[in-house]
């Protein structure tokens, strides 16, 4: 297993949920990080947060479905740090509904959002990464990028291009030491999926996702896991 002290780390979708708590379980780690998002307020407290940890901590504001705003979090990020060593791809919006309604905007929005925040933040990264000839990429897809349902088709289309997005973009720069993965989680406990249906104890939650995202990072540069796929041991179902 390798220390991960003194690396850095950028983590978009940092101010909640997976995003923060991977901040933080890294932070503990001895990771340096840079979290974004597009709540200036959220992103304050989030910070707050991570300051009390013993790394050096930055919150940038600003928006991975917008090419000019993912060039300017870069550099800025670059600025502070020099490097970047890890980029967790954690950003990403839901919607749901019947493939028949009036959906359209909402699926261009998740496009922009899910797949194309990665693309764009991954074109700005990795050029520094293959410079220093190391780095990670963990890119967060979804279980509904495994297998879709009624309901979720244009959902789980974004997070079926961010698994083919991820496994292209890793063939190709696995010689240069970067190891890029995905993660495909089942329901998670965060605010991106609303009231829960189940037991919120039985669920999966962000830090458990944190904990798995962290472990992986500690392997041994010469290895790594492709893909996860997570899920709730014995999810119950709630009593509305």
């Amino acid at each position: 297993m390798q220390n991960l002290h003194g690396k850095t780390a950028l983590i978009t979708g940092g101010s909640r949920g997976i995003g923060l708590k991977t901040a933080e379980a890294l932070a503990d780690n001895g990771v340096n990080v840079a979290i974004v998002g597009r709540s200036g307020d959220t992103l304050k407290d989030a910070l707050l947060t991570l300051e009390k940890k013993d790394v050096k901590a930055i919150a940038v504001s600003g928006d991975v479905s917008v090419k000019a705003d993912v060039k300017s979090i870069v550099e800025e990020v670059l600025n502070d740090f020099g490097h970047i060593d890890i980029l967790i791809n954690n950003a990403g919006i839901m919607g749901n509904g019947s493939f028949f309604d009036d959906n359209e905007d909402m699926f261009r929005k998740m496009i922009d959002v899910n797949v194309f925040g990665m693309y764009y933040m991954m074109k700005e990264v990795l050029p520094g990464m293959q410079e220093q000839n190391s780095g990670d990429v963990v890119n967060i897809a979804s279980v509904s990028g495994l297998r879709s349902s009624a309901g979720s088709a244009l959902y789980s289309a974004t997070k079926h291009a961010v698994i083919g997005l991820t496994e292209g973009v890793m063939r190709e720069v696995r010689k240069n030491n970067i190891r890029v993965q995905y993660l495909t989680p089942s329901a998670v406990l965060t605010d991106l999926i609303g009231t829960p249906s189940l037991e919120p104890e039985t669920m999966t939650h962000p830090e458990d996702i944190a904990d798995i995202i962290v472990n992986q990072l500690k392997i041994h540069p010469r290895t790594f896991v492709k893909n996860s796929e997570m899920w709730a041991t014995n999810p119950k179902p709630r009593n509305l």
